[in-house]
């Protein structure tokens, strides 16, 4: 995860429970950790960067990865899935490039 490029875009982290993550090993072995609330930072314009992992404790889940402007939780400015630690890297990533700075 790029916490660094989150700070440069002016986001503050509210919340991180990915970070401890232990992304070399097996999924099988992290499970547990793996929950609908893993991350939250907060952007300018009420924009909130949103990363969980649903349906939480399933080896079956995928991360949901999204952005949402104006703390309108129906509509995302973006929205997308990961099912791996490349893929949630890639998604947030294009998350980024989607805020309004």
């Amino acid at each position: 995860m790029d916490i660094q490029k989150i700070i440069e875009l002016g986001g503050v982290i509210t919340f991180d429970d990915i970070s401890h993550i232990d992304q070399s090993i097996d999924r099988s072995m992290i499970i547990d950790d793996l929950k609908e609330d893993l991350f939250q930072a907060l952007f300018p314009h009420d924009q909130i960067l949103d990363i969980g992992w649903y349906p939480e404790f399933s080896e079956n889940g995928t991360f949901r990865i999204s952005l949402i402007k104006a703390y309108d939780w129906e509509k995302p400015t973006f929205s997308d899935k990961a099912k791996t630690w490349e893929e949630l890297h890639k998604a947030i990533s294009s998350a980024l490039k989607k805020l309004e700075i």
